[in-house]
């Protein structure tokens, strides 16, 4: 479910994480071994914040659920308000109760 969801809004994700929140993303991944450093530098290498944001939500989406679901998480406590704009407005959109947009 969780790695569905990831990819399903990986669009909206991509567009609206910034350059430093994707370090954030990145270091914390890190920091709990869900990704190595040679993913790490792949990652913070690749030229352009949209394509850094899509190579970190690819890695981890390709790592499965439960990766997935971390991610998802790490970014509600990063960045609450992107979390608020693709993930309850899409439950709102699907007729599960959430923030209305």
């Amino acid at each position: 479910m969780a790695a569905e969801l990831l990819n399903g809004e990986r669009g909206n994700i991509v567009k609206g994480l910034n350059e430093a929140n994707i370090k954030l993303l990145v270091d914390k991944l890190f920091n709990q071994k869900v990704i190595n450093q040679f993913e790490k530098e792949a990652i913070m290498e690749t030229h352009g914040r949209a394509d850094k944001a899509r190579a970190l939500v690819d890695m981890t989406y390709a790592k499965g659920e439960h990766v997935s679901e971390l991610m998802i998480t790490l970014l509600k406590d990063v960045d609450p308000v992107l979390f608020n704009d693709v993930f309850l407005k899409a439950d709102s959109m699907d007729g599960s109760p959430g923030k209305e947009g």
